[in-house]
């Protein structure tokens, strides 16, 4: 589990945690957080990611923790609303079209924010998401229609551009 770090059962998700003599022993810079953890009495290197065991054992990825938002004791997976969205509006030729980022706002449930070059509207996309099955936890706040996404040298789209231009218009 993400929050208490207890072993899962195969095929059910959780947070891969790795350890072993090939895991590295952490950073030089003294400066820089730790990503180890402690659970059942060991040291564990926190990958970031989350994934299950198959029956057969083996480790399926399924995303990044960072790239979830737990609401309302939900996990609810990001890439997995983009991937709805997607499906009517895809990516473009030149760039991304949309993607959605988490707000934390105190003492409220996070806010689903759509950052997208195409004229869709919260209704549409909201509608688009519950016909897709997503409970109302899921539910977009608002819709920010932008020229172009911020991408990173590898041309994916770039989060914490999107992060920092939500927090640039939200204290203006």
């Amino acid at each position: 589990q993400p929050d208490s770090l207890q072993p899962l059962p195969n095929g059910e998700q959780g947070l891969i945690l790795v350890a072993g003599p090939n895991v590295f022993s952490g950073y030089l810079e003294k400066n820089v957080a730790t990503p180890f953890v402690e659970a059942g009495g060991r040291r564990w290197y926190n990958t970031g990611d989350l994934g299950y065991l198959t029956p057969r054992g083996n480790l399926v990825i399924a995303g990044r923790l960072k790239r979830f938002v737990k609401s309302a004791g939900e996990m609810i997976s990001l890439p997995a609303l983009e991937d709805v969205l997607l499906a009517t509006w895809p990516h473009r030729e030149d760039g991304p079209g949309l993607a959605i980022i988490a707000q934390d706002v105190a003492g409220q449930r996070p806010q689903l924010h759509l950052f997208t070059v195409y004229a869709i509207t919260e209704a549409q996309a909201n509608a688009a998401l519950q016909a897709a099955g997503f409970s109302t936890i899921a539910r977009l706040s608002a819709v920010h229609t932008v020229p172009a996404l911020p991408v990173l040298g590898t041309g994916k789209t770039d989060y914490r551009a999107l992060q920092a231009q939500l927090a640039a218009d939200t204290t203006t």
